[in-house]
């Protein structure tokens, strides 16, 4: 079984509902495009795209983890919310050209592609799915700051239930060793697990989204629209 499969019970209770992520997108919304079609491209559990249908017409969410799918199955309560399981680099052969409004990708889902081409080819299908004018939304870390700072990891997540660490390290590749330990408080149970990242820098993920036909790109620090600064951990992107 894989980590995610191994984690999606405490998946909510490491990552709980990000208001601050509603909001960014609501922000990013001319209120003529309404209604919505949006795309949420690593959805996990599935809470960003139920709090979302209820303002927009209808949202898709897709992850590859099928445990994490059938726990957003069973959260969805009947709203216009339907979740898949799809890989991120399968989505043009899911959809049909212009079929959403909006994508989403948050949560550093795109460093797990393999490499720049990857992720390039990945932005030119997300460009594909868009309506004209649609806007692509999407967060990862600023791995700029990571690299240039050596920064060694990501702030630990703790609370009650969990105790959630993640470590980085540079292989002799240039990728990012992405270990994390997942302490479970009730039993005092460790899950751990490693992952390859790829560090993508801020100019390579802009010339990228260039090539990819995106004209207008958007960067922030945060998803409160606070205006990038090259210390910031986020980097947050708004896109059309």
């Amino acid at each position: 079984m894989g980590f995610y499969s191994r984690i999606s019970k405490y998946y909510n209770n490491i990552f709980p509902l990000n208001k601050a992520q509603i909001s960014f997108v609501k922000m990013c919304m001319d209120a003529t495009t309404t209604p919505t079609k949006i795309l949420d491209i690593g959805c996990g559990t599935g809470n960003l795209s139920i709090e979302l249908s209820n303002d927009f017409t209808q949202v898709v969410g897709i992850d590859t983890n099928e445990e994490m799918l059938e726990i957003a199955r069973f959260n969805v309560e009947g709203k216009s919310t339907d979740f898949k399981n799809i890989s991120m680099m399968d989505i043009d052969n899911a959809y049909k050209a212009r079929s959403f409004d909006v994508v989403l990708c948050f949560g550093n889902t795109i460093v797990h592609l393999h490499d720049l081409n990857e992720i390039e080819l990945f932005f030119k299908k997300t460009k594909q799915l868009l309506i004209p004018g649609g806007k692509f939304l999407f967060q990862l870390i600023n791995y700029d700051n990571v690299l240039d700072n050596n920064l060694k990891g990501l702030p630990t997540i703790e609370n009650e239930i969990i105790k959630f660490q993640r470590n980085y390290s540079v292989d002799e590749k240039g990728l990012i060793n992405f270990s994390t330990s997942l302490t479970i408080k009730e039993n005092n149970e460790v899950l751990e697990s490693n992952v390859k990242l790829y560090p993508i820098r801020k100019h390579q993920i802009e010339g990228a989204l260039k090539k990819s036909g995106f004209e207008n790109i958007i960067v922030f620090s945060s998803f409160k629209k606070d205006p990038y600064k090259p210390v910031s951990l986020p980097l947050v992107y708004e896109c059309y």
